[in-house]
């Protein structure tokens, strides 16, 4: 089951909508949700029996029309045409060809000729920080920076305990103002293993972690199951098998999504047979063998390759090269660039960037191979890790995928489409459906002919009011 972070701007109580993964479904049956709070469904449903039954003239302050572009779904193969989109209180309500039909009367009109209407980008593996070499930065702020580059939903699969609670507050305010969030409270790692977290000595003691996890509000746990070697010659300490076990176990009897660094194809292994909801930072150790391939389909595992997160091991100076490249709109700050230039890559014990760079092109064959044996895989970006600044690394991100082999719809799809359908959410964001939630970029120029095209955005649209 997977916890929400969509607040009532009314009352100001932070709703938790709780949605079923496709692990999770098949074990414990249909849609839940917190007692006492409506189901997102209702809400969409009674959207569209509303615009069906009243004029949008009666809304006029809830309706915006964008008319002209051509409308990109990844989702759907019915579009592609030039048409016109209407959204009333932060939903589609209609979407249809052409742009012949007058608008309703007070409506917000977005005229999107010559552009492209897609749904927004979809990070599924963001840390909020900074990026910078030294970790830090306001995750608020981060948070809110992501609508700037196209990023409408976003996943923090293991924040610490303050910046969550921080977050969840902050989001209360107004959660329009920032993308649609998922967040999970703290991850799991072992004595003298990588990572600050928790670290159960026990099954048991790990079980309790989960659902004390689970009663403070996170909708899933993050495991660290990697020795890191990919990035040092002294390798950290692993969590136990066992206690790995029981926290994938208890977070599905909890009903949360469960998420694992295993980027060592052994390891990963190990995971999936656990039951993991999802691979995170892909698998960089060796090409995926056909064991591997049919554990992530029996048990429908989803897989994040974090390919900018990979490339900055490459040396901080050319990183920051590419980022100044493909920041067409000049929103970098020249002088934080300049920090990079200047930073050496890796530390006394992360010492092993080498081995790291002479992989990379094992870990785009095999997101090209886990993607052609139809696995779901998603865009996520380890955004925060020192070099992946927010925002731009998502659209970065989605250009490495492509480079990898990609065709550009699968690279658009992983960043929305699929997104929704791993959180169990098929219809309700990253499409262009009647229903869905109205986050939406209008860009222009067509990105199934470039991913690159996606940082050209001339709007931005969360929840149907126009971001600026």
């Amino acid at each position: 089951m997977v916890n929400i972070g969509c607040l009532d701007n009314k009352s100001g109580t932070f709703l938790c909508y709780f949605l079923r993964t496709g692990h999770s479904r098949r074990k414990h049956g249909n849609l839940g949700i917190v007692k006492g709070f409506n189901c997102i469904a209702s809400l969409i449903l009674c959207g569209i029996m509303f615009a069906a039954s009243a004029p949008l003239q009666a809304q006029v302050g809830e309706v915006l029309v964008i008319r002209g572009g051509t409308l990109i779904d990844p989702a759907r193969e019915d579009l592609g045409v030039p048409g016109t989109i209407i959204v009333q209180n932060g939903l589609i309500i209609a979407v249809r060809p052409g742009n012949d039909a007058p608008p309703p009367a007070g409506a917000q009109v977005i005229d999107a000729s010559g552009g492209y209407v897609m749904p927004g980008i979809a990070d599924m593996n963001n840390n909020l920080r900074s990026g910078m070499p030294k970790p830090g930065g306001d995750p608020v702020r981060m948070l809110r920076s992501l609508l700037n580059w196209g990023v409408t939903t976003t996943l923090e699969p293991g924040g610490r305990s303050a910046e969550f609670n921080k977050l969840r507050a902050e989001i209360s305010k107004n959660n329009n103002a920032y993308p649609q969030t998922f967040l999970a409270q703290g991850l799991f790692t072992t004595e003298g293993g990588w990572g600050e977290g928790y670290r159960p000595k026990t099954p048991a003691e790990a079980r309790k972690l989960v659902r004390d996890l689970k009663a403070a509000g996170s909708f899933g746990v993050k495991l660290i199951y990697d020795d890191m070697r990919w990035a040092t010659t002294q390798p950290f300490a692993i969590m136990d098998r066992d206690i790995a076990v029981a926290i994938i176990d208890e977070a599905h009897r909890q009903e949360m999504m469960s998420f694992a660094q295993a980027p060592i194809q052994e390891f990963a292994k190990h995971m999936v047979k656990a039951g993991v909801d999802c691979l995170i930072n892909g698998i960089i150790s060796e090409p995926v063998d056909a064991e591997f391939i049919d554990m992530m389909k029996r048990n429908n595992t989803c897989y994040i390759s974090t390919l900018t997160m990979y490339q900055t091991k490459a040396g901080y100076s050319d990183w920051a090269d590419r980022l100044e490249e493909f920041d067409i709109n000049k929103r970098l700050n020249p002088a934080a660039m300049e920090i990079f230039r200047k930073t050496p890559t890796g530390t006394a014990r992360l010492d092993n960037a080498a081995w790291t760079v002479e992989r990379l092109p094992v870990l785009r064959l095999n997101l090209f191979t886990v993607l052609g044996a139809g696995i779901r895989v998603l865009i996520g970006t380890d955004a925060g890790s020192p070099g992946v600044l927010p925002g731009i690394s998502a659209q970065l991100e989605m250009v490495m995928h492509q480079e990898a082999g990609l065709d550009p719809i699968d690279v658009l799809r992983a960043a929305t489409s699929t997104a929704a359908d791993v959180l169990d959410r098929r219809g309700r964001f990253g499409t262009l459906r009647d229903g869905a939630q109205a986050d939406l970029l209008v860009l222009d120029a067509d990105p199934r002919d470039d991913v690159g095209n996606i940082r050209k955005i001339r709007h931005v649209i969360r929840a149907g009011r126009v971001h600026k």
